[in-house]
């Protein structure tokens, strides 16, 4: 698993994850408490040597910089996550007392090279160290662990004694005049020292020394120079003083030793010089010190230059810029070229707006550090006036001396520490808000004390207008849900999670159902320590449950009195229910075990392939599914069923459930058949004798007319055309009996859609005055299907549109031609159809209804004879209209016809 704060942290990170914690008094890493994680991400990110001791049993963390420390063949690794005082047995005595006095809630602790023997690299060594014990707390703001930031300073103290030693060595040797004295003769190259030098040289006292030899007894590389330095003291003309600086060796021990030779030579009145002497300071030490000196400079400007955080050195009245690191640099947005050999207020001039100069100045002259905390600053970034916000650090920098005339500047950018805890506070804010806008109360719970803090509008979903203790709160609870209450709070300190209606009894004694919602957070040791949660008035939705409930009930009686079966099936899970009246419907015994699929195995053969693709149909489109089919019982009676159903469907728009309501129409079908059987006698036997008065009529009106009886024969060509009506309602009427009985017969040729369509128009234009019907036809070509049945529905819609439409003078009639599918369309300018009649109009015997039944003649056939024909031609038929406007009758057919038998 992978956890953030120890993701980085080098080999201590690495050595914390190999650990199996489950064996270890902390427990596994995912236990570990957010303020335990948050040290530890400080500590091993850090490049300052650093110590954590953690919890009761005062667990041991360290990071790579302290590693170091502890050397070789000693407590690494064994020391992490070890106890305390396992890994620090020989300085426990020490220690434990610092360490109980921070726990105990006391000031930090600060000792300076400290002499604390520990064992590393196989022995007990002697380790000088500068640390500080400081709290680390806990998410109850109460010290957990302690902090421990620590430097060795084993080499300092070594080096500082050393020379310490140096110094009073030197000062002794002053004092005694116990120097290194020399003379040499240049005339004859002897060399003369005292016993001193002779003894850092390694000769005895009586030995005899020419200048070869001393020489010799300088390190090669120094040699040539101090040879040089002394033909130059011995040239008058450049004034006869040495001075230099070289180490020289002891011939017996080989101890090297750096010394400052100084000296002045002596001339002649020839100007030849004739002596040479002087002195030989041993500055060994002093060499050695400034070197370390200047070692720890360095390494101290390596360290600002790598800190993360933002870090300027300032020197001198004028505050030059020393140094300046990279942080720094991308915090003020500035290069180095603006900091380079010039005063921080030329670098920064915005900063001394701030009054930061001043600050700076008293840090100099007293001594002591300057903190600031969220400071704006006003500054110009990426060519951008940004405000940012940062903490910083004046710290003033001695010299070896103890003067001070540097000062570190240490900046961190807090904008978007400050930021998140702006947003935090936002968010805080919005959450109340929404709990306000929602009628939400909220309550906090301290399980330790069982202290209660309540919104107002917990208060008053608990009928209380003021602020009342926690009993008030329980006594509020009816009586018979204390129960409820009781397991609920149990439930909760196992599941973390408590949840529960009930109902409380306001003080008029109304009742009020609330739902209480919340959580529990725990401390470090899984102890309860707070619940918080939130409660709501569910008075109105239990209401409305129970007023749902009452109105199911109802309804299952009014579907049961209706003869109306149901089922309801959960679309994922094929999971299905039925009501009492379903087994009814379908001639089975109450309550069987059916699925889904039993109940489509009930359906006759013919009827199941349509059945199933209208309900899938219907769940695609989310349409309403309707459809009659037949079913046979166990009797082996056949039945027939209308259905209607519609599904419900979830808020991404996939279908959840489908629900069905049925009942028995046998005996509304076997009434259908008579009243077919009986439209079709009486239509066969009304055919003759019609037939036979038309043709006395047509005869009639012939005879007349010769005999020049023009008003007679007008009576009767009147007659004739009321015939033609009744044969063509007698014609309907046959054609719907075929229809209903599946009979209606079909003759497919292929022909000119458009010349069949121009000569429908023509037939129909010669018997009418009133309108005019207009041709758009694209081309279209040749059809295959009954030209005389399509040719009827175009007669019929036209008709139609002749009828219906009194007051206006043209029809237009469109052909095209989409995808393989010839499509008509019939337009009027009539009195159109209402928008809640549209989907009437095809139906068998539909008439419009109200003041119009009686201005357009017929029994409603036409528009169901074409709805059928067209069906039967694969095609589909539909309208468009706008009541006062107008309608537009459509239908379209294949061109070549599709296998529909």
């Amino acid at each position: 698993m992978d956890f953030g704060f120890i993701r980085g942290g080098g080999e201590s990170s690495a050595l914390i994850r190999s650990i199996d914690w489950n064996k270890n008094p902390l427990g596994p890493i995912n236990q570990w408490p957010q303020s335990l994680r948050t040290t530890l991400s400080i500590v091993l990110n850090s490049k300052f040597p650093m110590f954590l001791f953690w919890g009761p049993d005062l667990i041991c963390f360290y990071n790579d910089a302290y590693r170091l420390s502890l050397g070789n063949n000693g407590k690494h690794p064994q020391a992490m996550g070890q106890k305390g005082i396992e890994t620090w047995p020989e300085i426990w005595d020490f220690i434990k007392p610092l360490i109980d006095q921070v726990l105990a809630g006391g000031e930090a602790s600060w000792n300076e090279d400290h002499l604390l023997p520990i064992y590393r690299n196989g022995k007990i060594e002697d380790v000088y160290w500068t640390f500080s014990y400081s709290p680390a707390y806990d998410e109850t703001d109460k010290p957990a662990g302690v902090f421990v930031t620590c430097t060795e300073t084993t080499a300092k103290v070594s080096s500082l004694n050393s020379i310490n030693e140096s110094k009073n060595e030197l000062e002794f040797a002053l004092n005694a005049a116990e120097l290194g004295t020399w003379d040499l003769d240049p005339l004859t190259n002897k060399f003369t020292a005292n016993k001193r030098l002779k003894k850092w040289l390694g000769f005895e006292p009586d030995t005899e020394i020419d200048l070869n030899l001393a020489l010799n007894a300088i390190i090669a590389k120094d040699r040539q120079r101090v040879s040089d330095a002394i033909a130059k003291a011995l040239d008058f003309s450049l004034g006869g003083n040495y001075a230099i600086q070289y180490t020289i060796v002891n011939s017996k021990n080989g101890r090297e030793r750096v010394v400052k030779a100084k000296g002045k030579a002596l001339f002649n009145n020839e100007k030849i010089a004739y002596k040479l002497s002087g002195t030989l300071q041993d500055i060994t030490e002093e060499v050695a010190a400034q070197a370390a000196f200047k070692e720890s400079e360095e390494n101290f400007r390596k360290l600002i230059l790598q800190a993360p955080v933002g870090m300027i050195i300032l020197k001198g009245e004028d505050f030059f810029v020393e140094l300046v690191n990279d942080a720094y640099l991308k915090l003020t947005g500035k290069s180095k070229k603006n900091f380079a050999d010039r005063p921080l207020w030329e670098a920064m001039p915005e900063s001394k707006t701030l009054g930061f100069d001043t600050i700076l100045k008293k840090v100099m002259r007293t001594g002591v550090a300057h903190h600031g905390n969220e400071q704006p600053l006003n500054l110009i970034r990426n060519g951008q006036k940004e405000t940012i916000y940062i903490n910083y650090v004046y710290e003033p920098l001695k010299d070896i001396d103890g003067s001070i005339n540097r000062i570190m500047v240490v900046a961190v950018d807090i904008t978007e520490i400050l930021a998140s805890k702006l947003k935090i506070k936002d968010a805080e804010e919005r959450a109340r808000l929404a709990a306000v806008a929602a009628g939400v109360g909220t309550f906090d719970l301290d399980l330790r004390n069982g202290d209660l803090k309540t919104s107002e509008r917990f208060d008053e979903i608990f009928g209380f207008d003021r602020k009342v203790n926690r009993a008030d709160f329980v006594n509020a609870i009816h009586a018979d849900d204390h129960e409820i209450r009781l397991n609920a709070h149990r439930r909760a300190l196992s599941s973390g999670q408590i949840f529960y209606d009930a109902r409380v009894v306001w003080k008029d004694n109304s009742l009020h159902w609330i739902r209480i919602d919340g959580k529990i957070y725990y401390d470090a040791d899984e102890k309860p320590l707070r619940m918080l949660g939130t409660v709501m008035d569910i008075t109105h939705q239990r209401n409305a449950k129970e007023e749902l409930l009452h109105i199911n009930q109802r309804l299952e009686i009014a579907l049961e009195t209706g003869s109306l079966g149901s089922y309801e099936l959960n679309i994922n899970t094929r999971k299905i229910t039925f009501s009492d009246q379903f087994f009814k419907n379908y001639g089975l015994l109450p309550n069987q075990n059916l699925s889904y699929d039993d109940v489509i195995d009930l359906i006759e053969p013919s009827f199941k392939e349509d059945v199933v693709s209208a309900i899938n149909t219907a769940i695609l489109n989310k349409s309403i599914y309707q459809a009659e089919y037949q079913i046979r019982w166990s009797d082996g009676s056949l039945h027939w069923i209308k259905e209607s159903g519609k599904a419900k469907y979830n808020e991404q728009g996939n279908p959840i459930t489908f629900i069905s309501a049925s009942f028995d129409i046998t005996e509304t079908k076997q009434l259908q058949q008579q009243k077919d059987d009986f439209i079709g006698i009486a239509s066969h036997e009304l055919k003759t004798p019609v037939t036979s008065i038309k043709a006395y009529a047509q005869v009639l009106e012939r005879i007349l007319t010769n005999k020049g009886d023009i008003k007679e024969a007008e009576l009767m060509r009147k007659m004739d055309n009321q015939l033609n009506r009744l044969t063509s309602l007698i014609g309907d009427l046959l054609d719907v009996t075929k229809v209903n009985a599946g009979k209606l017969q079909y003759n497919h040729t292929h022909f000119d859609f458009n010349e069949m369509i121009r000569f429908v128009i023509e037939d129909l234009q010669r018997t009418t005055d009133s309108h005019e019907i207009i041709e758009n036809l694209q081309e279209v070509g040749l059809a295959y299907t009954d030209k005389e049945r399509v040719s009827q529905v175009v007669t019929n819609l036209i008709t139609n549109a002749i009828k219906y439409s009194p007051d206006s003078k043209k029809i237009i009639v469109h052909t095209s031609v989409e995808e393989g599918n010839v499509i008509v369309c019939i337009e009027d300018f009539g009195i159109g159809i209402a928008q809640d009649k549209l989907n009437k109009v095809f139906e068998q015997f539909y008439r419009v209804s109200g003041s119009m039944q009686h201005t357009f003649p017929g029994l409603g056939l036409g528009l169901y004879i074409s709805s059928e024909i067209i069906k039967r031609e694969g095609g589909k038929i539909w309208v468009t209209s706008t009541e006062g406007q107008g309608s537009k009758f459509y239908f379209s057919i294949p061109l070549q016809l599709r296998n529909t038998y």
